[in-house]
């Protein structure tokens, strides 16, 4: 039994002998301060969020003993202990499984489908490229950068270690160039523009993880591939990485994305993600998600520029022409 995610004291992804697939959970060791809490006081101090009552529910194993304990169990000093929380979503509809571009011994470049989560969460298990990799056979696979749920296209893989370090570095230290497509709302006037706008949390918001105006240095260059009649299809190029970025840069700029549910015409959609959109849903957010695609990537690591049109789903949005799409077609 391995943590195939992440290293001890983290949530991630495990495959148990006696299970055919892998679980979602929890891998935690008793450090000094905790050793003689009962089992299910011990994970509620480890994991805040869960009460003790629902840590109490939850299915715990011994990594020693491989052997089940009871929440009344006192947990001792360096015991590794595996809480196994409930798989929160459904398996992923096959037409949207990931695919792969390009690989060698070292690396996997895939094109992600906009649909599944990039790391397991709350909400995402089955429906992460991290569940699909396990199930492909790729057992010790990690990507070395992330994409939200609903963009699209290319994310960088690592097959070993030493792999996932040198690529997860160079997206730190900002060595390598991601290019993305995307459809804003609104004719943007000039052919570019740079989004040089620090950013941070937004209080105002509802939204926990909503970003806004703030002190985290971050810039995104825009440029203008082609315009309709109420609508402009962009490439963005990110300076940095902070979390939705090129949204609300797009945003604070005064071109949402379409589709956007959370930087678009209102946050309530987002909130209320749970219900299916209804038509006029559609018609207020222009599309069932946020139109950006991650369509060029390159690397020191890479041995070229590796490009991906955008999906099936693009297809659909009006007024975007259809040579447009191919990626070949914005060099």
């Amino acid at each position: 039994m391995q943590d195939q995610e992440h290293t001890l004291g983290h949530g991630g992804i495990f495959q148990l002998p006696e299970d055919r697939e892998p679980v979602p959970g929890w891998a935690l060791d008793v450090s000094p301060d905790m050793v003689g809490l009962r089992l299910d006081a011990f994970i509620c101090a480890r994991i805040p969020r869960l009460s003790r009552s629902r840590a109490g529910r939850l299915r715990v194993i011994d990594l020693a003993t491989k052997k089940p304990l009871k929440k009344s169990t006192t947990v001792v000093l360096g015991q590794k202990i595996l809480a196994i929380r409930p798989i929160p979503d459904q398996h992923p509809d096959p037409a949207w499984s990931p695919s792969i571009i390009w690989e060698n011994d070292a690396w996997c470049v895939l094109n992600k489908p906009p649909t599944l989560a990039t790391h397991p969460s709350a909400s995402y298990f089955r429906r992460t490229v991290s569940y699909w990799m396990r199930t492909q056979g790729y057992q010790h696979m990690q990507s070395v950068h992330r994409l939200d749920v609903e963009t699209s296209g290319i994310l960088v893989c690592g097959k070993n270690p030493q792999s996932v370090k040198l690529g997860a570095d160079a997206f730190a230290s900002q060595e390598v160039d991601k290019r993305y497509l995307a459809l804003v709302e609104g004719v943007v006037e000039d052919d570019e523009w740079v989004a040089e706008m620090p950013l941070g949390f937004d209080p105002a918001s509802r939204v926990p993880i909503k970003m806004g105006l703030g002190s985290l240095s971050a810039t995104t260059r825009f440029q203008v591939r082609a315009r309709g009649d109420r609508r402009t299809l962009v490439e963005a190029i990110p300076i940095g990485g902070r979390q939705h970025q090129i949204r609300i840069h797009a945003k604070l700029s005064g071109y949402p994305l379409v589709g956007d549910k959370l930087y678009g015409p209102s946050e309530s959609f987002f909130l209320n993600r749970a219900s299916d959109l209804n038509p006029e849903d559609l018609i207020t957010l222009g599309h069932w998600r946020h139109a950006l695609h991650a369509y060029r990537i390159s690397a020191q690591f890479l041995p070229h520029s590796i490009e991906i049109s955008p999906p099936k789903d693009w297809y659909n949005i009006n007024g975007i022409p259809k040579f447009l799409l191919n990626a070949e077609d914005l060099k």
